[in-house]
């Protein structure tokens, strides 16, 4: 998998210096960097799974669970459903 360490600080460090600017973030452009997350989740996810040496059966259970989490979390918050691709286009 490629990294992206440099591109990641450089867009960090934008919103970062944005100081007290509201971003005017679209709804394509919420589901990027919600992506970015999900990515970077489900890696140290992956991590602890592997500290704990969490059979696959557990993992899957979850992987699943975290997603539905996470998905309610973001409708509670913002109103947006994640399984709704067309409010993302």
């Amino acid at each position: 998998m490629r990294a992206h360490k440099k591109k990641l600080e450089i867009i960090a460090n934008d919103f970062l210096n944005q100081t007290g600017l509201k971003p005017n973030n679209s709804n394509r452009e919420f589901m990027n960097t919600l992506i970015i997350f999900q990515v970077a989740l489900m890696d140290k996810m992956y991590d602890n799974q592997d500290y704990d040496k969490m059979d696959l059966d557990n993992r899957i259970k979850m992987c699943v669970n975290c997603g539905e989490e996470l998905r309610k979390l973001i409708h509670t918050y913002t109103g947006l459903d994640t399984h709704n691709f067309n409010d993302f286009l």
